[in-house]
């Protein structure tokens, strides 16, 4: 009998990662392929369509190339950092690039087309507050007052992660987590807010349909399988946003555990049963297992914080391309305190005072600084009567054991690490044996592929 194996991909802002796992767990490939954005004095971060699906395949093919002899591939999905905008034309082309969630070239784009936006109100549907800048609601706005006729005459509107979808399988499709960012789709409803796409001028049949998580959308077909590499008629399913995959990943899926999720962005992730009692706390919501009757989830951000953190490294510390290396080993020749340096990331650098300071002390100011805010986050999150007595630290940072140890002695929790860089990619796995029957649910399935 052929070996049978799953593939998980975690589509994230600086690259695409993956692994290819047995279903016993016991074998397990990775693979990481990173996204070159153009970014821009006007704030815009793009990268065109063609690249973006040139980095997804190829890492694809690897894969692909790395399958045992007599061994199978069963299914496919795609955890995503997701909210990254595209317009197709009327052939079906992109009409544009890719717009990442991080693109803020958005002013007054959108007070102009939706001068009486109730912001809480659309929280309470969508689950995320709206900046009103950033993600695809707002580069909509964008399109709709400089380029009206690109999104009138527009075939599809969609994000990166469901065209990736549509080319593997030439099916259309969205799931409520990854399409949250969307910032166009009712979480409790699973509907689009007709109101929003009656003023962009909109219809139904120009988006992804929504779907269930962990949905079969459909298979990989001959012509998809001839770019990626890998056979035709495997199962794609329906993934979900890059965080609540993680955390399938790792087996925090019950209230009172918490994920660490630390990548471009640096998320608490608190599984919660009640969606009321996460939108009364003010953090994002995620739709996670409340599908299949499990919990909601709450997540709290320091949102593109990985950029901070290198500009003040390479500025003071090493400008190498080691200079993350160079970050933690500084840092650990230094005792809690920094020497008395207070470092704040998200502020003008006062850079008299800081070249005061060995960089040893300089390195562990800006980790000590990091942890301070991930802290604040935290207390106001148990402020609010939710509180975790486990935490599972994932993403790059965690597979530096200082991180994990300097958060449990600043919050007093343990801190255990799991899968690193690929725990949302092991979650993106969970979910596609799941859904494809290796597994009988996502518990059974997360205890096969966990690995500690």
């Amino acid at each position: 009998m052929a070996e049978k194996f799953i593939i998980g991909l975690d589509i994230g802002t600086s690259s695409i990662k993956g692994v290819m796992v047995s279903a016993d767990g016991k074998e397990r490939y990775t693979g990481r392929v990173p996204f070159t954005y153009t970014t821009r004095d006007d704030g815009s971060v793009e990268i065109p369509a063609d690249k973006y699906l040139d980095c997804c395949y190829r890492l694809l093919r690897e894969f692909g190339e790395k399958l045992p002899d007599c061994a199978e591939i069963v299914a496919l999905s795609a955890a995503s950092a997701s909210g990254n905008l595209l317009l197709l034309d009327a052939n079906g082309d992109p009409a544009g690039p890719i717009f990442n969630w991080q693109d803020h070239r958005v002013t007054d784009e959108f007070t102009r087309i939706f001068p009486d936006f109730d912001c809480d109100s659309y929280y309470r549907s969508t689950g995320w507050a709206f900046t009103l800048k950033t993600f695809p609601l707002a580069i909509l706005s964008w399109y709709k007052c400089h380029y009206p006729d690109v999104l009138s005459d527009c075939s599809k509107v969609c994000m990166s992660t469901e065209y990736l979808y549509s080319k593997l399988t030439g099916k259309w499709g969205i799931g409520t987590s990854a399409g949250t960012p969307f910032y166009l789709i009712d979480q409790v409803t699973g509907e689009y807010n007709s109101d929003i796409l009656e003023t962009l001028g909109i219809p139904l049949d120009k988006l992804p349909p929504v779907m269930k998580t962990g949905s079969i959308l459909g298979t990989v077909t001959a012509e998809a399988a001839a770019e990626c590499g890998l056979p035709a008629g495997i199962p794609v399913i329906i993934g979900t946003f890059d965080h609540p995959s993680a955390a399938r990943g790792v087996g925090v899926c019950k209230e009172g555990q918490l994920l660490l999720s630390c990548g471009t962005s640096w998320v608490g992730f608190y599984p919660i049963a009640e969606r009321e009692k996460v939108v009364s706390a003010k953090m994002l919501v995620d739709p996670f297992l409340s599908e299949i009757g499990g919990p909601w989830a709450g997540m709290v951000s320091l949102a593109s914080l990985s950029g901070q953190i290198e500009a003040f490294t390479k500025a003071y510390v090493d400008n190498s391309d080691i200079w993350y290396r160079k970050l933690v080993e500084y840092s650990a020749e230094s005792e809690t305190g920094a020497g008395g340096l207070s470092i704040d990331l998200l502020s003008e650098p006062n850079e008299a005072e800081i070249k005061k300071y060995e960089k040893k002390h300089i390195a562990r100011a800006i980790m000590e600084n990091v942890i301070n805010m991930l802290s604040d986050k935290m207390s106001d999150i148990t402020d609010a009567g939710i509180v975790c007595n486990e935490a599972v630290m994932v993403g790059g940072p965690s597979e530096n054991p200082l991180w994990a140890q300097l958060i449990s002695e600043k919050t007093g929790m343990r801190v255990r690490v799991m899968h690193g860089s690929y725990a949302g990619a092991v979650g993106a796995a969970v979910l596609a044996g799941t859904a494809v029957g290796m597994y009988p649910d996502q518990e059974t399935a997360c205890k096969c592929l966990i690995e500690d």
